[in-house]
């Protein structure tokens, strides 16, 4: 078989196995079992730093003053008894070092938990920088004004700013793709089987990175 034959098999095969590993994240949960909410105040903070597991976080930049985090804890069936007990030990905790919030979503269970996921917002005062760790899910961010930076493991992740607060935008995926739509041009990411994108044409200051095991990135400025 040719070389040229080979390359959209391999992708073909390569965006299933892909799938496969998103589908526990995409399966919606039903239930809510927990809500838990952290605010704290953003005197002093220059940037706010999030790590969750299984689930979706949206990031929204705010003209407020403080930084708000509620987390949904969802079970895939309402009598599940291990998704419950699961639920029940899992705590948000807020550690501030310097100039710099961490928020992160405490006493996750070490195996699926029963189908445990979360439901997230975090908002946070627009000028702040922000960082997101997610494991398996999705991540949003919208508004933010400063240096966004998102690691995932397995999982689509999203990103909505203004084009003349960034200088650079840096994408990269294992598997799936990359897309950087900027004013009126759409830009592609380039590779075999994962998308790599970098741009740094950009007027302003901001950079963003973001960087994905298996999955699908999308950044817009605007």
């Amino acid at each position: 078989m040719r070389a040229d034959c080979l390359r959209p098999l391999s992708f073909t095969l390569a965006w299933a196995l892909a799938l496969a590993a998103l589908a526990p994240a995409a399966a919606r949960a039903e239930v809510t079992v927990r809500t838990l909410n952290q605010e704290t105040p953003a005197a002093d903070v220059v940037s706010v730093g999030f790590h969750g597991q299984v689930g979706e976080i949206e990031v929204v930049g705010t003209s407020g003053g403080t930084v708000k985090l509620e987390v949904t804890l969802l079970c895939e069936r309402e009598r599940d008894r291990a998704c419950r007990e699961a639920a029940a030990k899992v705590d948000l905790e807020a550690r501030r070092s310097g100039d710099r919030l961490q928020l992160v979503v405490e006493d996750w269970p070490k195996l699926r938990g029963g189908g445990l996921s979360f439901s997230g917002r975090l908002e946070l005062p627009k000028h702040l920088a922000v960082e997101v760790d997610m494991g398996v899910g999705e991540v949003s961010v919208v508004g933010v004004e400063a240096d966004i930076e998102v690691d995932t493991g397995v999982g689509e992740v999203s990103v909505e700013a203004q084009e003349a607060l960034f200088r650079s935008v840096k994408m990269d995926t294992g598997v799936g793709e990359a897309e950087l739509e900027v004013g009126d041009r759409t830009i592609q990411g380039s590779g075999f089987v994962g998308g790599h994108l970098s741009w740094r044409h950009g007027p302003g200051r901001g950079h963003i990175e973001i960087d994905s095991g298996v999955g699908e990135i999308r950044v817009v400025l605007r």
